[in-house]
């Protein structure tokens, strides 16, 4: 993959690190290059671009900046620059948000003209080596000589000097010269970084429990190179031990694991291009298409390594299943649309090999290969419902309305417009910036980050930015649910034709007004009506629950009953309502015990908001009105 280091390093771009710190950003992938100027904006789409503008022409570039950083942009590029101090508040504000501001002395016109589509180039040509080099490592074990075709593959795609060292001295070196050149390094292999003394950049990654591969390069080794290091060091043990095969299957089953994983990763990110390229070398042609739906399994009390192994057998070659990486009992599938292919019918029979274990599936309906993460946000919706259907199987061959589609079209959309202005008005990239986020209150930060692929901290301070940009405590789950929410409304519901004016009473629209309305108010009904016939009164505990902020140990307090009894009233309420409230979610995770999936939450808290009596006390949501009257 294409890195800042990488490009830094072309004299053709002329670029030069300002801060902060260069170290820190030296690994930033770079797929592309975008121009903000004048009348030409970026797009929507910004994440792992340049972003090339003049200095002259940038305004609020405090506010710029942080979009950028939540946008999960490359770097920032400022084009012909003459050099002195010209841009020290600008450098300033760039270390403020620890994100990476280069200098090049090239014109903007310059990149207008070739530069920036010659970065898109080069990052393509990056992306499919590495996915060609990663199938390659894999391919030279069916080779006569396995272990020197390996370290040959890896020597080439990293222009560098290897060196498989065993126990009884050197097994294989490309070229032949390299031992001597890396006798230094060799005679500390226990050392993961070095310098030769010939001025060379040195790494060390144990093979197996006696060798070593070290592998020598002029400049050190970006995050990629190092991944693609490490999955030849796996596939140099498999080699390593032929009459072992059954034993060391697994070290060569985990790194195709992982480029499935890292596959997934890509399109879950919204990079279905980089998808393609990364899982060419192990399935050749799967992301091939234009359309997919995305499944997700829970294994329940059945194992998940044989369910996994039905799941392959069945959708063979015609499907990307990877183990989820945040929920330790699913299994998620993404199935390309092939006529001749009938995933769907395939999973749905999965159901009678392992019914009586509790397995559950929930499926979306079909969406383009960039739409992933909705779709899988979908499934997951259908999965919940899925534990409360007489099949336990819910599999949407089209969109299933939601909460949204109940909303009154136009004040829901211009009251969330309102909401979201200062992320939307940022860049164009509010939007994506929207999109990504998404997933990200969706679930707690840890869950999301494992299932996108971001370290948790990343996604930690990208929700931490949307949330301060529109004044709301990301710790606050009724604050996630109106962001939540929100986002919803922008991305599913259509603009309205014709905007109201500025100042317009049509314009002045609360999220009171919206959760209000008469429609609102009739579905809230039809939803909560098959809890009033309980003797126990459900809605009752159901609204304290929520008003005490979903606490349960507040709630009883309030009602003067045990937080058992209001535990069993949640969950009694769960196949009533057909939603998961505080059960049915994977509890193999480092979370609080009560932590919820807002799919659930979100559309009880709104309907009991809309059935709230007049004087009675509303569920605390941002405006927070007293009650009604």
């Amino acid at each position: 993959m294409l890195s800042l280091r990488d490009v830094t390093a072309i004299p053709e771009y002329g670029l030069a690190p300002q801060g902060p710190d260069p170290a820190i950003a030296a690994d930033r992938e770079v797929h592309r290059a975008l121009i903000l100027s004048g009348s030409q904006w970026m797009g929507p789409d910004i994440s792992q671009a340049l972003i090339v503008s003049d200095a002259g022409e940038l305004q609020a570039v405090d506010r710029l900046l942080g979009a950028l950083a939540v946008g999960r942009a490359a770097a920032l590029v400022l084009a012909d620059f003459p050099g002195g101090d010209a841009v020290t508040w600008i450098r300033d504000a760039a270390t403020r948000h620890r994100f990476p501001l280069l200098t090049s002395t090239r014109p903007l016109s310059a990149w207008r003209s070739g530069l920036a589509r010659r970065v898109a180039d080069l990052a393509a040509d990056r992306a499919r080596r590495h996915a060609a080099t990663l199938g390659d490592l894999i391919a030279q074990l069916d080779t006569a000589d396995p272990v020197g075709g390996v370290t040959r593959a890896l020597a080439q795609a990293l222009r560098a000097e290897v060196v498989l060292r065993g126990p009884e001295g050197i097994v294989t070196a490309t070229p032949p010269t390299a031992p001597l050149t890396l006798a230094s390094v060799m005679q500390r292999p226990d050392r993961p970084l070095q310098t030769t003394p010939t001025g060379l950049f040195a790494g060390t990654v144990p093979v197996g429990a006696d060798h070593v591969l070290i592998v020598a390069t002029d400049e050190p080794l970006g995050r990629a190179d190092r991944n693609l290091t490490g999955h030849a060091a796996t596939t140099l043990a498999f080699a390593l031990a032929p009459h072992h095969r059954e034993a060391d299957t697994a070290s060569v089953t985990t790194a195709v694991r992982g480029i499935r994983l890292s596959a997934f990763q890509l399109l879950m990110t919204g990079n279905a291009t980089h998808a393609q390229r990364v899982l060419a070398g192990i399935a050749p042609g799967l992301l091939d298409v234009e359309t997919t739906r995305v499944f997700i399994v829970d294994c329940a009390r059945a194992d998940r390594e044989a369910v996994m192994a039905d799941v392959e057998r069945r959708l063979d070659r015609n499907a990307l299943a990877v183990r989820c990486p945040a929920f330790h009992q699913h299994i998620i599938i993404v199935a390309p649309q092939h006529p001749e292919h009938d995933s769907e019918g395939e999973l749905r029979s999965l159901r009678q090999t392992f019914g009586s274990s509790g397995v559950t599936v929930g499926g979306s309906p079909v969406h383009p290969l960039a739409g992933i993460g909705q779709a899988y946000g979908e499934a997951a919706d259908a999965l919940a419902r899925a534990a409360h259907h007489p099949e336990r199987t819910v599999i949407s061959a089209t969109r299933t309305p939601t909460l949204v589609d109940v909303l009154p079209a136009v004040p829901a959309h211009t009251w969330a417009e309102a909401f979201l202005r200062p992320i939307l008005a940022t860049s164009r990239s509010g939007s994506q910036i929207l999109e990504s986020t998404a997933l990200a209150v969706e679930f707690r930060t840890s869950a999301a980050a494992r299932v996108i692929g971001v370290h948790r901290n990343t996604v930690a301070r990208r929700v931490n930015q949307v949330c301060a940009a529109v004044g709301l405590d990301p710790d606050r789950t009724l604050d996630r649910i109106i962001l939540s929410l929100a986002i919803q409304i922008v991305s599913s519901l259509p603009q309205p034709p014709a905007p109201p004016a500025p100042h317009s009473p049509e314009a002045d629209v609360s999220l009171h007004d919206v959760l209000t309305h008469q429609q609102v108010r009739i579905w809230a009904d039809q939803m909560l009506r098959p809890l009033a016939d309980d003797r126990r009164d459900l809605v009752r505990t159901l609204r304290t629950w929520v008003l005490a902020e979903f606490n349960a140990d507040a709630a009883a307090a309030h009602l003067g009953i045990a937080t058992k009894t209001v535990r069993s009233h949640i969950r009694a309420a769960e196949p009533l309502l057909r939603r998961d409230l505080i059960t049915g979610l994977p509890q193999d995770r480092d979370e609080e015990d009560d932590d919820q999936r807002l799919s659930g939450l979100r559309p009880l808290t709104i309907a009991l908001y809309a059935t709230t009596a007049p004087g009675a006390p509303y569920p605390a949501l941002t405006h927070r009105p007293r009650g009604g009257s």
